[in-house]
């Protein structure tokens, strides 16, 4: 019975696809510079944010993988605004190819804005596609939808560098673009917007 057990999961493994034959751990930080407005309001302010993300991927069939992130949102002119969103992720690598990758899955989103929160169930999806003949590629990235009145955004779009491209043990990727984040509760007027171009840097390993 191992025996067998054993010869099923070798011819598994072996017939797995393209997509999942790789082991690895991926994080981020990413500096941005931010202009906070909100829809009820004229004010605009500007500001400087961190976020950060991690996710680990793996070879094993039907088991999403799984990406963290969170977002500081706060912007020191407007008081009282500890802003900030986290995202758990679960996602599957439905194309992987020298050219191509795209990402889908659901998140769980945890919202904060003045004092308010929110936990909502959303879509992900997540594309790259490879520059041939150089060590870049360009990216975006999307958590959205809502199946409440509580409502989250977070779409990116950029373009990345990786040094090392080839190496088993360590990739390290700079990173910079466009992002947009809003945040809608139900029983507040108005939706926060922060958006701005940032910069960071991600290793793989």
């Amino acid at each position: 019975m191992k025996k067998q057990a054993l010869a099923a999961v070798i011819a598994a493994t072996i017939s797995m696809p393209s997509t999942a034959d790789f082991l690895g751990v991926y994080a981020g930080l990413d500096y941005a510079s931010n202009e906070t407005s909100f829809s009820n309001s004229n004010a605009t302010e500007d500001d400087n944010n961190l976020s950060g993300y991690v996710a680990f991927e793996h070879f094993i069939p039907l088991v999403p993988n799984v990406k963290l992130k969170y977002s500081d949102l706060s912007n020191s002119d407007f008081n009282n605004n500890d802003s900030s969103a986290m995202n758990a992720i679960l996602y599957y690598e439905v194309l992987d190819n020298d050219l191509v990758e795209i990402d889908l899955g659901l998140a769980y989103t945890d919202t904060e804005s003045f004092n308010h929160d929110a936990s909502i169930a959303q879509a992900y999806g997540a594309a790259k596609v490879h520059i041939p003949g150089v060590s870049m590629h360009a990216f975006a990235e999307v958590i959205g939808g809502s199946l409440t009145d509580d409502d989250a955004l977070d779409a990116q779009i950029g373009l990345a560098y990786t040094f090392n491209p080839d190496s088993y043990l360590l990739n390290v990727a700079v990173r910079a673009g466009y992002r947009v984040q809003e945040l809608e509760f139900d029983n507040v007027a108005g939706t926060q917007e922060v958006d701005g171009l940032f910069a960071g840097v991600e290793v793989h390993f």
